[in-house]
């Protein structure tokens, strides 16, 4: 099975909130166009809004090359919203949760999944240099050609972005300031990128986020906050 091209992603969020599931999801525009003018769109899973229900917030497709993210966020809207609607379980790999166990997520939580942060890049990746990893920022510092486009949306945060003197010379830090640089660059400043401020979107507007999950598919590591250290 090929993986979901931008538009298929963004449509299956569409499907994902309509019937038979509207009683239950909400789409979530995001404020923020790419720069390519693309509209992102995020999707809440929830049956009710008592006051005090936790947030779990899932982020994908921030780096472009790696396409199982979105398609792996998708699978488990899909998934989810099924076996709640329908009264049945779901079985991951050897572990296996009940109807009611699915009953108590959506009952008891509120998902929020974005799922597709870079649409541009991911465009980009699939279409023309399937190792593109970063957004398609073209404005200054940046340009139209090359390497010489984008910005690593993982590293335009504003946790640490100015490396250069918040890490020690000593440090094995993996960032960039040059804007040409294939993979790394951080952007001219920290959140300067609609991307990424789409994904702090959610985290400001839903304070009950309280659990956050940014899903790769780079390889088979479980990276926990905060990523830093003491050099």
């Amino acid at each position: 099975m090929p993986y979901l091209n931008i538009t298929e992603v963004e449509s299956a969020l569409t499907v994902a909130t309509s019937a038979p599931y509207t009683a239950f999801t909400q789409l979530i525009p995001l404020p923020n166009v790419t720069w390519e003018g693309r509209q992102c769109n995020a999707i809440k899973i929830a049956n009710g809004n008592d006051p005090g229900r936790p947030g779990v917030y899932f982020l994908g497709g921030i780096h472009s090359r790696e396409w199982g993210s979105c398609d792996i966020l998708i699978n488990f809207i899909e998934q989810l919203e099924q076996a709640y609607l329908n009264g049945t379980g779901i079985t991951l790999g050897g572990t296996a949760f009940s109807a009611s166990d699915i009953r108590t997520v959506v009952d008891n939580l509120d998902i929020y999944v974005f799922p597709q942060a870079n649409p541009d890049g991911r465009n980009y990746s699939m279409n023309t240099e399937a190792l593109w990893r970063k957004n398609r920022r073209t404005a200054a510092p940046n340009s139209s050609s090359g390497d010489c486009v984008g910005v690593d949306l993982n590293r335009n945060y504003d946790f640490l972005w100015d490396y250069r003197t918040l890490f020690a010379s000593t440090s094995t830090v993996s960032c960039s300031d040059n804007p040409c640089d294939h993979d790394l660059y951080h952007g001219p400043s920290a959140f300067s990128e609609p991307e990424s401020r789409n994904a702090k979107w959610i985290h400001d507007s839903f304070p009950n986020v309280g659990y956050f999950i940014d899903l790769h598919s780079y390889g088979p590591d479980i990276l926990y906050s905060w990523g830093d250290d003491d050099n």
